[in-house]
């Protein structure tokens, strides 16, 4: 989370939901970025990667830590 967090200082992307382990962002939305969406989507996804292989879980410090990302590029639609 602190990646993500980091990494949106110039709000390039926004956290869309949580749901149980996954963590779902968006770019380009609400406000257009010049097409620069899947570059940072991909940039934050490879920070995420790093972050993950260098970290070590305090009560198995034998066992690596598995991260799954997808991307998705393409239209949006939101709503209740």
């Amino acid at each position: 989370m602190a990646v993500i967090t980091n990494r949106n200082k110039c709000g390039t992307f926004c956290q869309v939901e949580t749901i149980g382990d996954a963590y779902m962002v968006v770019s380009g939305l609400p406000k257009p970025n010049a097409g620069r969406h899947i570059v940072e989507i991909c940039n934050m996804a490879l920070d995420l990667l790093n972050q993950v292989s260098r970290f070590t879980i305090r009560h198995r410090p034998d066992e690596t830590l598995k991260l799954r990302i997808g991307i998705h590029t393409g239209p949006c639609a939101a709503g209740q």
